[in-house]
């Protein structure tokens, strides 16, 4: 039995109980003092009453109500008059439908005035948050507030509201925590350390504002613009919706984690909570009578870490990261812990690395001497020193100076500490020590983690795969969990909503919805129509348009000596494919050259190079494209040889995995004939204009579609802001040519410089292509928050204003159009109606929401443009905040979804415009494009905090300090010759 001399290692509780203390300064092996904390049982804990999310204030008040609030854009640009664009008016097309919205109608509220304090504690030289809660959270401030009358609200950090005036404005209450003998319960815990010397505190509570609701009607009226009236009438509202759960659940941001909501797990043993999602939001419903505020309610699930001690942690955060680790003991994890040689230098060894992510988790400290003492600390990291040699700083070599009863020192290692004042003999000694925030060392084994921790890492693909299966519940099954996490959120029983006069129905809004037509889809040999089922298939189909140029010189490479793929079988694979493409209207003049490249050959940028020059030389032309067949699906591989063939030869390539290749269905080799016929610049099919087939589906004049997206490195890593710009080819927006460029560091405004590098080029590509300079572009911008949309308008719009003046072509109207998927609102068409509904209950395709949800005055709407494949369906969120070509509202709805019909590799119809769908691919495909040696490269889609040489500590900080980073490898091949540069960059070379 493990540390049978010192109780149990994972303190009082199988399930995790928080009792436990720091060793005290003089007989303990830390140094510093010890902290508060909650002690808390195990299970969810009572909740503080105040919500965690909002300890770090941001810069503006406006951006901290935004954080819990959907705000509309105009709330980010108070004391100026509004210029995002006006709706105008709803849409008529198609036929109407009913569908119930995850929405819930506040039906009315007081008229009475509502009174805002400041609260403010003397002395508080740190102007600490948590002292004022800790403060606030006495039994002498709350008996005093009781005398006073009405409901009191406290946002937990300076502000208060309160149904009743108090005398004077102003009351004043002194406090005595020694005297009351209560225990701190503040997020920070140091600061409970810190109020210790003092005992007597000064509650200063004063009259500031006075709350009128009616400013808030009035601005969802369109009487009044949004001012900071409207916002203190939000914040009150978001405060006193919240108050009640917060005081009962565990609360994250706008999540809410009941105890009687289910939990499961994930691979690693990762907690998951499901817990209810809970925001206010302005709606149109003022237009029609109602009060013009809705409840928005959802499910949510997020992943926890598991209550264990830190050495077994430890274990599962190492062994998960490489298959030839999954066998390691603690033991053998702890001799593989141990610093190495780097030439002279001593550096931490690669799993050592990984243990990173334990920074800033809490956990208290549990042995026989221990038990009890609820001490909660932070880990600041596992500790690393080069002064303790290639043993590392385990308790064998970590001493401390210890104070003995008669008055003497002894230099004692924390192995000996433990050993004579606990009677304990560690059994890992040979483990990396816990250092804490406040100073203390502490041996991995007696730690234990502290429930209800966040997971904040990029979960694993098993992980992930878990999280989905969790997550994914159809219509009927997540309706009923909302309807359930209302129940739990007792708006009836609230007596913060009952003080203040509001009434929330608690059953879901219906809607007045339009299900848009389905369009025709045309190939090369046929058109279809697929209705209302969303899906189509290929057979008998011709592409629309073949690639532009023969294939002549291309080939298929056997990466590799492989198991799950023989020579005969590709050779096998590439006669098949070259039928098949030439069945979809492929045109194929000469037989693929297929070779065996071995991993001996050298590295990835070695093969590509033999499969480039061996290519060229048996076809006696430039190659056009390669197909490589990999083992396995290996995200650096892949980045690898797309850097090389992109950036270094400058030809388009095709990855395949070798078990695909061997088993040959048609189906697959469809699939991946759409994606190459789009890289040679063909078109797969498109929405043809059903009264004139000539001319173009959406639009009269010279039109361009426009997309963005900026998207980060995770959290902790070192990587760049990457931004993508993908703008359409054509007269029907079927081909869309693609540039990226690095942005900065956590940038999500695309900077000027980025911005001119990538247009520039496409604006000529476009003027070529179409004999014309567009006269119409429409914008579609996508993962911006309402307090950026002005940013777009001023900053990216302008710019590249700029760039076609600079190129000599007028200026062209505008329509900018935000796209999000970021939302919580849901479709509930009723069950089994065919009309509304699949055979799932999700909406069908085309399914539209204008109305309700939507902003009183502001052009937005709510599309499901695609047939869910499982889960429930989320729509995506379009909001057109300028257009100058004043484009109606049918036409517009209409033309944004029979777009998402011609995606260039998918027979369904896609839930996120092509635009912006294609921009997500640029930008992810553009990371293998970074100017950084081959053996520092991250993929994307890596776990944060992985190890990158000679960046260690860029890879752990939270955010880059720079805000100007490295820029891309253009593409542009070693011997292209300038159109073979144009074409490329023309193409679609990221699908």
């Amino acid at each position: 039995m493990r540390n049978q001399h010192g109780g149990s290692r994972h303190g009082g509780s199988q399930h995790g109980s928080q009792h436990g203390s720091q060793h005290g300064s003089q007989h303990g092996s830390q140094v510093g003092s010890p902290t508060r904390s909650t002690g808390k049982p195990s299970g969810f804990p009572k909740g503080t009453g105040v919500d965690p999310a909002r300890d770090r204030a941001p810069i503006t008040a406006t951006e901290l109500v935004g954080k819990r609030v959907d705000l509309p854009a105009d709330a980010f640009r108070m004391g100026k008059e509004s210029r995002f664009a006006a709706r105008p008016g709803f849409n008529t097309d198609g036929k109407g439908i009913k569908v119930q919205l995850n929405l819930f109608p506040v039906t009315s509220w007081s008229d009475k005035d509502i009174y805002q304090y400041d609260v403010t504690v003397e002395p508080n030289l740190k102007d600490s948050h948590a002292l004022v809660k800790k403060v606030w959270n006495t039994k002498t401030v709350t008996e005093m507030l009781g005398k006073k009358g009405g409901k009191w609200l406290y946002d937990g950090n300076k502000l208060a509201w309160s149904s009743e005036m108090i005398e004077r404005n102003e009351t004043r209450v002194i406090v005595d925590l020694d005297s009351l003998k209560e225990k701190a319960e503040a997020i920070h815990k140091d600061v409970a350390q810190k109020v210790t010397r003092h005992s007597v505190y000064h509650l200063f509570i004063r009259q500031t504002k006075v709350i009128r609701l009616a400013y808030l009607k009035g601005y969802l009226l369109g009487k009044t613009s949004w001012d900071s009236h409207v916002l203190e009438c939000m914040n009150f509202f978001d405060h006193c919706l919240r108050q009640f759960p917060s005081e009962q659940w565990v609360t994250i941001k706008r999540n809410f984690y009941d105890p009687l909501f289910p939990r499961g797990t994930l691979a690693g043993d990762l907690v998951v909570n499901q817990g209810v999602y809970c925001a206010p939001r302005l709606s149109e419903t003022i237009n029609r009578g109602g009060t013009g505020l809705m409840i928005n309610v959802d499910r949510c699930q997020t992943a926890f870490w598991p209550v264990d001690s830190i050495d077994s942690l430890a274990l599962r955060i190492v062994i998960s990261q490489k298959d030839e680790w999954q066998q390691w003991n603690i033991p053998k994890m702890a001799y593989n812990l141990k610093p190495q040689m780097a030439g002279d230098k001593i550096i931490p060894s690669e799993p050592f690395t990984f243990l990173r992510r334990l920074h800033k988790l809490k956990f208290n400290v549990n042995h026989r001497g221990k038990i009890g003492e609820p001490k909660i600390y932070t880990i600041k990291r596992i500790m690393f020193d080069t002064k303790y040699g290639l043993e590392g700083a385990t308790s064998k070599t970590v001493t401390f100076e210890k104070e003995l009863e008669d008055g003497s020192k002894q230099n004692i290692s924390v192995f000996e500490h433990y050993r004579q004042r606990w009677n304990i003999r560690l059994e890992f000694p040979n483990l990396p020590l816990v250092e804490s925030a406040r100073g203390g060392f502490f041996p991995m084994e007696l730690c234990n983690i502290i429930n209800h921790q966040r997971y904040t890492f990029k979960l694993n693909p098993h992980q992930t795969s878990d999280m989905i299966k969790q997550a994914a519940t159809r219509p009927p099954k997540r309706k009923q969990d909302i309807m359930e996490g209302v129940t739990h959120l007792k708006w009836t029983e609230d007596p913060y909503l009952k003080a203040f006069g509001i009434k929330v129905n608690p059953q879901m809004v219906t809607t007045d919805a339009r299900l848009l037509p389905a369009p025709e889809v045309a190939f090369g040999n046929q058109k279809i129509n697929p209705g209302t089922s969303g899906r189509w298939d290929l057979r008998g189909k011709k592409f629309l348009e073949p690639n532009t140029v023969p294939l002549k010189a291309w080939s298929f490479i056997l990466c590799g000596d492989m198991k799950t793929c023989q020579m005969n079988e590709l050779e096998h694979f590439a006669r098949q494919f070259s039928g098949v493409y030439r069945n979809h209207g492929g045109r194929v003049e000469k037989p693929a050259y297929v070779k065996q490249i071995p991993f001996g050959s050298g590295s990835y940028s070695e093969i590509c190079e033999k499969a480039w020059n061996d290519t060229g030389n048996f076809c006696k032309a430039y190659p056009q494209i390669i197909f490589f067949v990999l083992p396995t699906k290996n995200q650096l591989v892949y980045e690898r040889i797309k850097r090389n063939m992109d950036c270094r030869f400058g030809i388009v390539s095709q990855c395949l995995q070798g078990n695909h290749v061997k088993t040959c269905q048609a189906q697959y080799m469809s699939n991946v004939a759409m994606k190459v016929n789009s890289k040679l610049g063909g078109v797969t099919c498109k929405v043809p204009n059903p009264s004139k087939p000539a001319s173009p589906p959406f639009w009269t004049r010279p039109t361009a579609m426009i997309g963005v997206d900026v998207s980060h490195g995770g959290a902790g890593s070192s990587q760049p802001s990457m931004a993508a710009l993908t703008m359409s080819m054509d007269k029907n927006a079927t081909r869309f040519a693609a540039a990226c460029q690095t942005n900065g560091y956590r940038q999500e405004t695309i900077q000027p410089q980025s911005m001119h590098s990538m247009l520039t080029n496409l604006v000529r590509f476009w003027i070529a292509s179409n004999n014309a300079s567009p006269l119409h572009i429409y914008y579609l911008r996508d993962g911006v928050s309402e307090g950026q949309f002005q940013a777009v308008l001023d900053e990216e719009v302008e710019q590249m204003r700029i760039v076609f003046k600079k190129l000599g072509c007028p200026d062209p109207d505008f329509t900018v159009i935000i796209a999000t998927k970021r939302h919580h609102v849901r479709f509930f068409p009723k069950a089994g109606d065919k009309f509304s509904s699949d055979r799932n209950s999700n909406p069908l395709p085309g399914t539209l929401v204008d109305k309700d949800v939507t902003h009183p005055q502001h052009f937005d709407f709510y599309l499901c443009s695609h047939s869910a494949i499982q889960g429930t369906a989320r729509p995506v969120h379009y909001q057109v905040i300028l257009d100058e070509a004043k484009v109606k509202s049918n036409d517009l709805m209409r033309m944004i979804y029979q777009q998402c019909y011609q995606y260039c590799r998918s027979t369904t119809p896609v839930s996120l415009h092509p635009a912006v769908y294609y921009s997500h691919l640029a930008s992810n495909r553009a990371r293998s494009h970074e100017s950084i040696p081959a053996e520092n490269f991250i993929a994307p889609g890596s776990k944060p905090g992985h190890p990158q040489k000679g960046r260690d500590e860029d890879i752990y900080s939270e955010q880059s300090k720079y805000t100007e980073a490295p820029k891309l490898l253009p593409m542009e091949g070693e011997k292209s010759t300038q159109q073979m540069v144009q074409f490329i960059n023309s193409t679609m070379w990221y699908v």
